[in-house]
């Protein structure tokens, strides 16, 4: 079994491409996942290093590459879902760059954040609010799901949604012609957060909107254990949901509460739970540390994967 890494794990470090590539042979991955930070004039370099490392790339992280010119970074820098018109628009012309980079390196699939619900809270006086859900916090004060807040910040969830599934819905109307003539999947990632967009049950009805084998699902391990441990959505319903049509998998571990990016082997996931997901036929297996993770336990966490799923035929 091998796996692909994250550029993402370089972040930080001002490596140039050449020195990425030869770091993750050496971290033994055949891969890599060209990560948001990618920017538009190292395209060229890439190429280079990955033939003279003889790595290839699985997958690529939207936004990617880069302009220059852009200051900010990240992958909600835009939303395909947003109900704004000028920032979906402005989201599709990114995507739209970033299946050209896909397909000239060719990768599988890209990963994508759908972005975030605005969620309000109603008023007893003066209508509804801005509100940010409070799961997290509750977790972080007393180790335990607070179902009854869960409860009544799903039915905020529930009532602003609609609008971030319309919207991403004219997205979709105009990019998966696109990917389907590219070949390339294009993957919603699960995200922390009850205001994460889309959640299992909304990727779902996409894809039953929008029957088509390019429209995907990204499952997270490091994410989909904090949604769990917060109560909203157990790891089991997401991938009953989504297992599927789930074409790839970024792999990381979580370490006390909510301490994310850890290589596995450092925190608490179960990946023994994982294997109906991990042992899925043509599964992209995307390693996603955090630039600060030992590359001895990075290491580690690989060959250990790499023991429970040796007999998986290889496919990147």
């Amino acid at each position: 079994m091998k796996f692909s890494l994250s550029t993402s794990y370089f972040a930080g470090r001002h490596y140039a491409p050449e020195e990425m590539a030869a770091s993750t042979v050496a971290l033994g991955f055949a891969a890599v996942e060209l990560g948001y930070f990618t920017r538009d004039v190292e395209l060229d370099a890439w190429e280079d290093a990955l033939t003279a490392e003889g790595l290839t790339v699985s997958s690529v992280h939207a936004f990617c590459p880069m302009p220059l010119s852009m200051p900010q970074l990240g992958p909600e820098v835009f939303s395909l879902a947003s109900p704004d018109a000028d920032e979906r628009q402005a989201a599709i012309q990114a995507m739209l760059r970033t299946l050209d980079a896909a397909a000239r390196f060719g990768a599988r699939a890209i990963v994508t954040h759908g972005g975030r619900v605005e969620l309000r809270e109603p008023g007893r006086l003066f209508g509804s609010r801005p509100y940010r859900s409070q799961l997290s916090r509750a977790l972080q004060a007393t180790g335990l799901a607070d179902m009854n807040l869960v409860e009544r910040e799903r039915a905020y969830r529930e009532a602003a949604a609609p609008h971030w599934v319309d919207a991403v819905s004219f997205a979709l109307d105009v990019l998966l012609p696109r990917f389907e003539d590219a070949g390339i999947a294009l993957a919603f990632e699960n995200l922390p957060g009850l205001e994460a967009f889309p959640d299992p049950a909304e990727c779902a009805f996409l894809r039953e909107r929008f029957p088509s084998p390019f429209l995907t699902a990204w499952y997270d391990i490091g994410h989909g254990e904090r949604k769990a441990r917060t109560g909203d959505w157990p790891v089991a319903e997401t991938l009953a949901l989504t297992l599927d049509f789930t074409v790839g998998t970024h792999i990381h571990d979580v370490r006390g509460l909510e301490e994310d990016h850890c290589a596995p082997g450092e925190g608490e996931v179960d990946y023994h739970a994982l294997m109906p997901l991990l042992r899925k036929p043509g599964l992209i297996r995307v390693f996603e540390p955090a630039p600060n993770v030992d590359s001895a336990a990075l290491q580690a966490g690989r060959e250990h994967l790499e023991a429970l799923l040796a007999d998986i035929p290889d496919m990147l």
